[in-house]
């Protein structure tokens, strides 16, 4: 007997340990929108008319997902009448001048005050909040006949998480790994190539060999009494000097506006013959037009 009550407590204890293992887990953006539906399907009566209103974040794009991910999966659920996004900017145009300037929502009062004209005897709202390692997933059910909260769910959700990540654009890079890359641009343009500006690569490359064969010139291909001694080691020193600092210049050019790194890709040193054959060096542009090049 004893032995048998001992076993019973040991499978409770594991099941609660599991428990609060699994409640304390973070959850993935989607998984938390399932979640936050199933919630919304447990606390409310099914029919009732509600509306998808409003959900705060960082990103205006993630906020738009998240409305149009709860609209879809409550609609699916066919538990309850959705009032569609036209009700919406009903609600939208009679809270014009009530947004709070400072936080960018409004009262759950004048919401559900609003809502109720047009209908809805519910109003979801939510929000995801930075708390430092990760985010405070929120939704919220406010009635609109008591103007009390009918539903509350939150939960966490990783840092990490692809489809938060997916609307956070491009990490800005810090000025000591732009110079970083800028000194693994020294072995050919390496540090361009590695954070995928093929382009700059392309032309460190270029301009390191240029300078590399313009050395091998002077050394291999004139004699010390060649009236040119003396010009292609200048002219390779000069251009490896400006590929060395254009290597350091490119990451904060790329990193900062890719379309200015475009038109440095279409701009190159030339030697273009004069009209008594002597050799003049011009910077020379491309222009790419419908595929023809000028």
């Amino acid at each position: 007997m004893k032995e048998s009550k001992m076993k019973k407590n040991i499978i409770v204890l594991v099941f609660s340990l599991t428990a609060l293992s699994a409640y304390g887990q973070a959850l993935s953006l989607d998984n938390s929108i399932k979640e936050a539906v199933q919630r919304v399907q447990n606390g409310l009566y099914e029919k009732s008319k509600i509306v998808v209103y409003q959900f705060q974040s960082h990103n205006a794009g993630l906020s738009n997902y998240v409305l149009n991910e709860l609209f879809d999966e409550l609609v699916n659920s066919q538990k309850f009448t959705v009032l569609d996004r036209t009700a919406q900017e009903v609600v939208n145009a009679e809270l014009h001048f009530q947004f709070s300037t400072s936080a960018g929502m409004i009262s759950d009062e004048s919401l559900a005050s609003l809502t109720q004209r047009i209908g809805a005897q519910a109003i979801v709202t939510g929000s995801l909040d930075d708390i430092g390692g990760e985010y405070r997933f929120r939704i919220r059910v406010i009635g609109t006949e008591t103007m009390a909260a009918v539903v509350s769910y939150t939960t966490t959700v990783p840092k990490n998480d692809s489809r938060i990540t997916a609307f956070r654009g491009p990490r800005t890079k810090t000025a000591g790994e732009k110079i970083g890359t800028g000194a693994l641009n020294l072995v050919f343009g390496l540090g361009s190539y590695i954070e995928g500006d093929i382009s700059g690569g392309i032309t460190l490359t270029a301009g390191y060999i240029l300078s590399a064969g313009l050395f091998i010139i002077e050394a291999t291909a004139l004699d010390w009494n060649s009236p040119a001694v003396g010009v292609p080691a200048t002219l390779g020193l000069t251009t490896a000097i400006l590929t060395t600092v254009y290597g350091f210049a490119r990451p904060f050019i790329y990193n900062r506006s890719p379309k200015a790194a475009v038109v440095l890709d279409n701009t190159r040193l030339g030697i273009v013959p004069t009209s008594d054959n002597k050799p003049s060096f011009q910077i020379l542009h491309t222009i790419k037009l419908k595929g023809i090049s000028k």
